[in-house]
């Protein structure tokens, strides 16, 4: 397939030499300042999963092209996968592309590190792009110290869109966003390494009970669905998009401290004593103490912040009569509120060794007996105005 207009088929770490040879010594002061203060942004960003539709976006701006897409390299898979787009009709993050696609000109682009140009993809129709929609299209290669790490689309709807000015342009940008490419990526990588070993800390104490079965998965999307309900709410400004994203994973820690509870106790089938009870209830210090000392050893973290914070006070009352500290109304952190109407609405709804699972229909009228007592009853409304999203939760997680 025929990649290369008059000025293409550039070997990616030459392609800016090369463009900027054919271009004015200016090519345009304005878009040159916008790069300038894109590459500003890029060095101050927060390196997160968030910052891809960022980054895509600000690239586009700067370009001026009808649709910009980023994939990076999936070292376990040998796969490119799709991590933002923009400016695509139903292009869903997620999609992959086997290194090896020989069809594919990302694949094509990443392999060869060579930057790949279409100035009209519809006369090629051995061409695979991400989409049809666009007539120029322009693929780079990202490349970090380490070789490459993704690959960059523009794609315009004009043929012959992309002029050697603009070619030369999108080198520039590319070649600014490789680093800060790479640091996300790594960073990524740690972030999942992070949250396996947290969720191996969660499966400590509930691999104990062969009868709780999908709870630390249901907890985790009753609590990240709640926020995700609450954001946007007058009076939850914390509930942004990371606030979400953390609690749909840290409530998997809310009962990590009861490692440290008998199994004559925590498998009891009946009633606990006063004394039992006592033991019970040291979960909550025992979990938060746990979480706290790894990060005064391994440092600040958020997850384990918010899961330290969830370990403590997940069974403080909204009236106050709860524990550990007696905390009530919003002293109690949001988190901690969060998780505490989704471990009981769990509980209630689960077979458990000492009762049978309670219906939805019973189950939501204990929540709301139990609003202004036990719940924040903000809370409890918002939780439960949506029951039918409720179940689906808990038929793809059954146990």
């Amino acid at each position: 397939m025929s990649r290369e207009p008059d000025t293409t088929r550039t070997h990616a770490p030459d392609a800016l030499t090369a463009a900027a040879a054919r271009v004015e010594p200016v090519p345009g002061a304005d878009r040159l300042q916008a790069l300038q203060s894109f590459n500003a942004r890029l060095v101050c960003m927060t390196i997160d999963e968030a910052s891809y539709d960022e980054v895509v976006r600000g690239v586009g701006k700067v370009i001026g092209c009808d649709a910009c897409a980023l994939f990076l390299h999936d070292a376990a898979t040998d796969e490119l996968e799709l991590k933002a787009a923009s400016g695509y009709d139903g292009i869903r993050t997620g999609r992959r592309i086997p290194v090896a696609d020989q069809a594919s000109a990302h694949a094509q682009a990443f392999r060869e590190e060579y930057l790949v140009h279409s100035g009209n993809q519809h006369a090629e129709p051995g061409m695979n792009v991400l989409s049809d929609e666009h007539a120029a299209v322009l693929i780079l290669p990202v490349i970090s110290n380490n070789g490459p790490v993704g690959v960059f689309e523009f794609a315009s709807r004009s043929e012959g869109a992309f002029s050697p000015q603009d070619i030369g342009l999108c080198s520039m940008a590319v070649d600014q966003m490789a680093y800060s490419l790479e640091n996300m990526r790594l960073v990524g990588e740690l972030s999942r390494s992070r949250d396996a070993v947290i969720r191996g800390m969660a499966l400590l104490a509930e691999i104990r009970d062969p009868h709780i079965g999908g709870h630390l998965n249901r907890i985790c999307e009753y609590s990240g669905h709640l926020a995700r309900l609450l954001a946007g709410r007058m009076g939850y400004h914390q509930v942004t998009r990371e606030f979400v994203d953390a609690i749909a994973r840290s409530a998997a820690l809310h009962d990590v401290g009861k490692v440290g509870v008998p199994d004559s106790i925590l498998l009891k089938p009946g009633k606990l004593t006063a004394a039992e009870y006592d033991v019970m209830k040291t979960h909550t210090v025992t979990g938060a103490e746990l979480l706290r000392g790894l990060m005064q050893t391994f440092g600040e973290y958020t997850l384990i912040s918010m899961g330290a914070e969830v370990a403590f006070c997940h069974h403080e009352w909204w009236d106050g009569t709860g524990y550990p500290r007696g905390l009530a109304g919003r002293e109690i952190p949001l988190a901690a509120r969060i998780v505490a109407i989704a471990d009981v609405y769990d509980a209630l709804t689960s077979r458990r060794i000492y009762k049978q699972a309670w219906s939805q229909h019973d189950t939501m009228q204990a929540l709301r007996e139990k609003a202004g007592i036990q719940f924040d009853p903000d809370l409890v409304e918002v939780f439960l105005s949506r029951p039918d999203e409720l179940n689906a939760i808990r038929e793809r997680f059954p146990g």
